[in-house]
């Protein structure tokens, strides 16, 4: 009965009933013609209409003691439902096949199964599966595990800038030790094993063979094993050289340090910290303390020559920029001299003409970069780019510097100037870097040929100055005595022959 309300309250009502409740007719005769093959295929009887009405009897009377109980036992509901009925009196879950099994094992929990431990795979070691076969233990070293640790040491990277030869050469003297530390507790307990079966001196033992030989040179050796250890001056020079280095370094944090020093230069150290102290977390003191060492180590680094490759390549790239733009300065500035020098500044007196406050020289720029005159020389200007438009993108490289093409493009499209200049106002980023590039160069000439001529310039105020330079600059133009050549004879008249 409680299984059945559980399949009306659970599948019945759920989603697991049957979609079509409604019989068909096939369905109905099987229910029909139920038993009826039995009936009529029985043989050893007769079955008369008494006796299918006595059997019809005591299945309603069955039935009906079936549902009196179900209205008795199955008035329950979800909340306080219960497989078992109330009165379990003689009922138990641990009877099975006439055997109750509650009492059985009590050690087991519940009917979890217990598990073997998981054999875990090692690496095959010759010498221990020799060791284990011939009964030969390990507890040979039992005495000094530690030396046996320090022969592996630890893992030691290039980039961590320790001395690794000479931590080498103090890991292979510690190995050595050790060694002969094994060999000397190995010894002493042959000694001992020899004792236990050897004669005493009052039993007539051999000389230096007996028990308490042997013993007292086992105390003696025993008594020496801790001089199996590195000096204190071998000691300190390991501990010195282990804080020299930096172990917590990792590769991650050497590459971005090389990257920074190929972004900003070796000489650049504020840069280089705040980009260590955003990327890897490390602090200033730290990123401080691997910059001189990294410089008074670089060496022990295996590619230290790539490293440098880098960082000079990362020099020279800064170095070219500084130039450009001091370049591009020296023009603007010479372009803002000669529009506006004469208006502001009085060269005779030496001060400025007006008594208001000179304007900024990005105001300057503003209203002047239509007025900038650019020398091409020899370079061939194109037909594609007006002199103004190149003003106009040497001007904005002055203010937002040499390779913020994305800038200017916007900066184009800003200015009312270029308003219908569709060819200039559609070039992307990279036709604006490609035509500044071409236009530093033609800069730098321009800056070349203006040095060269204010270098002219300059020297002949100073031959003005000094007229006795002047005058024995003449005098060595001028031929010398020794020199001179004799003018050439006259031409004579021509004689007559004689006849």
């Amino acid at each position: 009965d409680r299984k059945l309300f559980l399949d009306a309250a659970v599948v019945q009502q759920g989603r697991l009933a049957e979609q079509h409740s409604s019989l068909e007719k096939d369905e109905l005769m099987k229910m029909v013609k139920f038993g009826a093959d039995q009936i009529l295929s029985g043989k050893g009887g007769t079955f008369t209409d008494d006796d299918i009405d006595a059997l019809i009897d005591k299945g309603k009377a069955k039935t009906e003691a079936m549902q009196a109980s179900l209205k008795k036992d199955a008035q329950h509901d979800l909340a306080n439902f219960a497989l078992l009925p109330e009165d379990t009196s003689g009922i138990d879950t641990f009877n099975f096949d006439g055997k109750n099994y509650r009492d059985t094992d009590k050690r087991t929990t519940g009917n979890f199964i217990n598990l073997p431990q998981r054999e875990r795979k090692r690496n095959y070691d010759v010498n221990e599966y020799f060791r284990e076969t011939m009964a030969v233990g390990m507890k040979a070293h039992a005495a000094d595990a530690a030396s046996k640790k320090r022969r592996k040491g630890p893992a030691l990277h290039d980039f961590q800038l320790f001395d690794k030869d000479r931590l080498e050469e103090i890991a292979a003297l510690e190995r050595t030790i050790a060694t002969k530390k094994e060999e000397a507790i190995n010894t002493i307990k042959d000694l001992r094993m020899r004792a236990g079966s050897a004669t005493s001196m009052a039993m007539g033992g051999a000389p230096g063979q007996s028990r308490e030989e042997l013993l007292a040179l086992a105390k003696d050796m025993e008594s020496k094993l801790d001089e199996f250890q590195l000096t204190e001056e071998d000691e300190e020079e390991k501990t010195q050289l282990q804080k020299e280095g930096f172990p917590d370094w990792s590769r991650k944090d050497f590459k971005c340090f090389v990257a920074s020093l190929e972004r900003h230069g070796r000489y650049d150290l504020d840069n280089v910290t705040k980009d260590m102290e955003v990327e890897t977390g490390k602090d200033e003191r730290e990123v401080h303390r691997y910059f001189v060492a990294f410089w008074f180590n670089y060496q022990r680094i295996a590619e230290w020559k790539k490293v440098l490759d880098r960082v000079e390549k990362g020099e020279k790239k800064i170095l070219r920029l500084r130039k450009i733009r001091d370049a591009i300065q020296e023009k603007v500035e010479r372009h803002l001299e000669d529009t506006f020098g004469p208006f502001y500044w009085d060269a005779k007196e030496g001060k400025n003409r007006l008594k208001a406050k000179l304007p900024t020289v990005a105001e300057l720029i503003h209203y002047s970069w239509p007025k900038m005159k650019i020398n091409y020389m020899t370079f061939n200007r194109g037909r594609s780019y007006q002199e103004d438009e190149d003003a106009f993108l040497i001007c904005m490289m002055h203010r937002h510097g040499y390779g913020a093409a994305e800038r200017i493009r916007l900066e184009i499209r800003r200015v009312w100037q270029f308003r219908f200049d569709w060819y200039f106002k559609s070039r992307n980023a990279a036709d604006i870097q490609k035509r500044c590039d071409f236009l530093v160069k033609v800069v730098e000439r321009e800056n070349e040929e203006v040095a060269k001529k204010d270098k002219k310039e300059k020297e002949k105020q100073l031959k003005k100055m000094n007229p006795i330079n002047e005058a024995f600059e003449e005098a060595a133009k001028a031929p010398r005595a020794g020199n001179l050549k004799k003018p050439p004879p006259a031409a004579s008249s021509p004689k007559k022959k004689k006849k």
